[in-house]
Formats: structure tokens, sequence, C-alpha cells
């Protein structure tokens, strides 16, 4: 396998290098001089004179965001690579802080963004510079209603560095010191991972009870973690409530530029076709002789035919050529990543599981993260970042406010990756085993996205409720995780992953509740999106590539009626998408 590892050298040398202290320097002064600038606002009434100042700031401020940006990519991708790096963990906590000193500072105009009169916010962004910041200006105002005093939000954006920010950190540094203990042999989580995709039974069962036991082992501590994030969380709202209180989804819709309505018919539809899932499970189970189809049998692979290994390279040539298929530039794109040293995969001492894409706010550069040990899912893996990064890539020379698209959107462009792979798989598959393969990774992917991803929506909703009224304990936790599954995959597996809470790190990311939906929702849409390929023909790779560009600026509604023309409050839309789906599974049944 030819391995890879990231090529960061021109972003910083080490965490603790000479140019981040440089670099920090020129940042301190920019705040220096924000400060200087906002003394002014509060008597600046002409216009003109409140456009220059305004732009003066921006600019300012987006230099400072462009440096904790980058100082924390950088820190945290060295901290996936070895978690007990202790250089880029103090240089990650000098991003953090450099950030909530920013945010901190910018906080006067953000209340006179959220409180200014309707007519003088029109004025002002009829200026070219700052209309870049009008989209998202209006979504903010809406919660203009939540805001608190000056003083109280800089208390909570200094407050959150060491207090809820601490919690998710805390989460990352356990996940880097785990060792699971599979068949007697201790090894790093991502390593043990990689097992539960094992062609042996034997094998995957191993791997999943030594890393059950692992998180049994800190369960406590991550009981710890998801009280004090959901705690903070519901504090906070109830203090910006006072006149109208909002719910956790709510918030986590207005964050996600996503409408109540909109997620309440996509979770109906899910639950009215959760049967879709369960017969994919029980198809896989039948293939594979099984009568008690289990936790560590979810990422089997199809039981037929010699189980096929890739060396890196042979991947990344298989992912390229089916994007490039599609797009050619998206084709190049993944070659070039792989070329500069933008995607670590090597396998290394400490390091986290799960993969990631992210990326430097200057340059523009996407970074993808897995470890690839040979699998089939490592490919898809790899397909699934590649496209975050193509997405990415396309909004390099977007203002940098608009390059931070929302996560319900987020999901689109990787699901829709993984799709053109797959489809470039099952076009080549000769054989009814090499069909069978292709079948069963939808499968899989029919089961993850119905049953799995929304019962992570329906325990992280009793996880919220259940923390309103008090603390929740670890066994609290493992009953509503098991209540969760049992909901949603029925009899389909014969006991339930009651831990799930433990070792899935999205319940733990500290700014950004609900990171599960928008996989249900990029996944539907993305099929969706991709019968319109199938219609449009060659005209659609324009389209698709304006529909990523206006993810920044846009909300998940408007995005769908510009560039499809359709409703997605209504179910028709995720039903067409749902019809793709069964489909997939009726494929799978007649293969198996």
């Amino acid at each position: 396998m030819t391995n890879t590892l990231w090529q960061d050298d021109h972003i910083y040398a080490a965490p603790d290098c000479p140019a981040i202290d440089a670099d920090f320097q020129r940042a301190a002064e920019a705040l220096t001089e924000i400060a200087n600038l906002l003394a002014s606002l509060p008597e600046t009434r002409d216009i003109n004179a409140l456009r220059h100042l305004l732009r003066a700031i921006r600019r300012q401020a987006n230099a400072v965001k462009a440096q904790a940006w980058n100082s924390q990519t950088f820190a945290y991708n060295r901290l996936s690579r070895n978690g007990r790096d202790e250089a880029a963990r103090v240089l990650l906590s000098r991003g953090q802080q450099l950030q909530a000193r920013l945010a901190q500072l910018v906080k006067p105009v953000a209340l006179f963004w959220l409180n200014a009169p309707e007519d003088q916010v029109r004025a002002l962004l009829q200026d070219p510079e700052l209309f870049e910041l009008a989209y998202l200006i209006r979504h903010d105002r809406r919660l203009q209603d939540q805001a608190l005093s000056l003083e109280s939000e800089q208390l909570i954006e200094g407050l959150a560095v060491d207090g809820l920010q601490a919690w998710g950190d805390l989460y990352d540094s356990l996940v880097a010191r785990l060792r699971p203990e599979v068949a007697g042999e201790p090894m790093g989580l991502a390593q043990a991972d990689n097992l539960l995709a094992h062609p042996d039974r034997a094998r995957r069962a191993s791997a999943w009870h030594g890393i059950q036991a692992a998180w049994a082992g800190e369960q406590e501590t991550v009981a710890a973690i998801l009280n004090a994030i959901n705690g903070w969380r519901n504090e906070l709202a109830a203090q910006r409530g006072k006149g109208r209180r909002l719910d956790a989804l709510d918030l986590s819709c207005h964050q996600g530029h996503l409408e109540r309505t909109t997620l309440e018919t996509l979770m109906a539809q899910a639950e009215a076709h959760k049967a879709l899932g369960r017969r994919a499970l029980r198809a896989m189970a039948c293939a594979q002789g099984i009568t008690d189809f289990a936790p560590w049998d979810l990422y089997a692979p199809a039981p037929y035919g010699a189980q096929a290994s890739f060396g890196f390279g042979q991947a990344l040539t298989l992912v390229a050529d089916a994007f490039a298929a599609f797009d050619p530039e998206m084709g190049e794109f993944a070659r070039m990543m792989a070329d500069r040293g933008w995607i670590d995969a090597a396998p290394s001492d400490n390091r986290r599981s799960g993969a990631y894409c992210t990326e430097y706010a200057d340059p523009a550069e996407p970074r993808v993260f897995l470890t690839f040990e040979g699998t089939m899912d490592n490919v898809i893996t790899l397909a699934h970042e590649l496209g975050h990064a193509w997405h990415s890539w396309l909004l390099r020379d977007a203002p940098l406010a608009q390059r931070d698209y929302p996560k319900t959107l987020a999901e689109t462009a990787s699901l829709f990756a993984e799709t053109l792979v797959r489809d470039a798989l099952l076009a080549r598959a000769q054989t009814r085993e090499q069909r069978l393969t292709i079948a069963w990774m939808d499968g899989e992917r029919v089961a993850s996205l119905l049953l799995d991803i929304p019962s992570r929506f329906h325990f992280e909703r009793a996880l919220v409720a259940g923390r309103a009224e008090g603390y929740l304990g670890a066994g609290q936790l493992r009953a509503m995780m098991k209540s969760a599954k049992q909901q949603w995959y029925g009899d389909s597996l014969s006991q339930y992953d009651e831990l799930f809470w433990a070792s899935k790190g999205h319940f733990s990311i500290a700014d950004l509740g609900f990171y599960n939906y928008p996989y249900l929702f990029g996944y539907l849409f993305s099929l969706g999106l991709y019968a319109q390929k199938e219609r449009v023909g060659a005209d659609f790779v324009p389209a698709y590539r304006a529909l990523l560009a206006d993810t920044g600026r846009m909300s998940a509604e408007s995005l769908v009626e510009k560039h499809l023309g359709v409703d997605i409050r209504e179910p028709a839309f995720w039903q067409e998408s749902l019809h793709q789906v069964e489909e997939a599974v009726e494929r799978l049944e007649r293969l198996v």
C-alpha cells in the first residue's frame, strides 16, 4: 500500500515554530486596530462613513479569522495523526483563544447588524463588499430577539473556550488514547474500527467487543462530557429565550439553514420507510447465513468470492476515474489532492478514529483524513471525503463567510461522490459476485442512513430533553440509546449497541448539536440530484457546480427551489429519492 502523509510545511514547519508566533503577533496588532475602529462605531451616523468603517473592521477581522482558522486546522490535523502531540494541543488552544477574542471584540458589530433599522441595513448592503454578508445578516436577524446584552454576549464567548469547547477537546483527547484489546492485541481505535469490516465474523466480533470494553471503561467520562455540553446549550437557550423560547431543534435548524417544517417532513418520510433499512439488513443476514445478526455484522463485506484488497494508489485511481467520467476537472482534482500531499491516510500510533475533510483559510486548501487499510469501505470513505474536498475547492475564491456552508448542505457533495464511485463499480461489474459487492454497499448505506442516522436523531432528542430535567448517568444514557436503536432497527438486529453514544464522536461536538440528520438530508438530496444528472445529461455538470457554489449563501429550501424547482417542505421530493432506495434494496434482495 502506498501511504500518504499531509505535506503542510508551507503552512507551518511545526506547531511551535517561530512563524506561528509571528502570525499571532500580527493578529494581536489587527485586534488592536479593530478596537480602535470600534471606538467610533456608536457615533458614526453618516451612511457613507458607516460603510467605510464596517468595511475596515471586516477586513481586519477576516485577517484574524484566517489566522485562528489556520492555526486550529494545523493543530487539529496534527492531533488527529497523533493525539499525544502536546505542542499541537497548545497551538489548538491558542487558536481557540484567538477566535474567542475576535468574537468578543467584534460583538458590537454583530449586535449592530442584528438591531439596526431595516432601512439602514438595506442602505449599507448596497455596498458591494458588505453585500457579501447580506444573506448571513438576514439569516441572523431572524433570531434578533435571542440576543443578550453586549457584556453578556462577550462573556459567553470568553467562557466557551475553557467551558463548552474544552469538553469537546476532552473527548478528542480520549479518542486518541483509547487502546482496545482485540484477541489479546492492544491497538489504536482507528485500527480496531477497520476490523469491523473484516470478512471473518469472529474477528469482527472480537474487534467490536474490544471497542465496547474500551468505551465501557470511559463511559462515565463521556457521560460527563455529554451532560456538560447539553447543559450549557440548555442554559444558554433559556437565557436567550426569556421572550421567545426556542428548543434545541429550532436552534439546530437555524444553524443548519433549514426550516423546521422541512426537517419534520424529512424525518416523517424516514419513519415511513424504515422497513427498507430492515429489509436490507435481513437480506445481508440471509446471504451470510446468520440468524443472530449483530452490531459487528453491520459492516461485514459481501460473502461471496475473494475479498478485494486495494492499495492506496489503486483506490485513488478508481475514485478519480469515477469522478472524471462525470466531470474531468473533478477527477484531476482528486489526483491533485494526493500529488500535493493533501490526504493523510497512513495508519499511525495514537491516531484518532473516523475520517473527515477540513480546509485552511489562506491558502484555501482542503485536507482529507482517514485511516486506509485496503478495504472497500476505505475506498468509499475516500470518495466521500474527496467529495467534501471538491465542494470546498469550488468555493475557494468565495468570501470567507460564504465558504463556511451549513452542515445540512455539507453532506450533499460527499454522498453524491460516493454514488459516482458505486455506479462506476457497478458499470464495470461482469459477474454476479461483483454486482453483489456493489449492491451490498448500497444495502449498508440504506441501513446506515435510514436506521442508524434516525436512531441517533431519536437518541439526541431524548438526551436534550432528559438533560433539561437533570444529570444523566451512563446507565440512563445506555437505556436511552437502546430504546432509540430498538425503535428503528426492530428485530433486524439481535442486540443493540448501548454504548454508541460514547463511541460516536458526533454527540460530543461542542459547538454543533444534532449532527445526524444532515447525513439523511444529504443522502436523499444527493439521490435527487443524481436523478437530475441522468435526466439532464452533460448540462448537469455546470448546474451541479452552481448549486454547490450557492451553499454558503442560501437556505436549503431556497437552494433547491432555485436549482431544481421543487419544494423540499413537501414529501414528494423525498419520496422520489426513497423510490430509488427501494430499487437498491430490491436489487440486493434479488442477488442474495
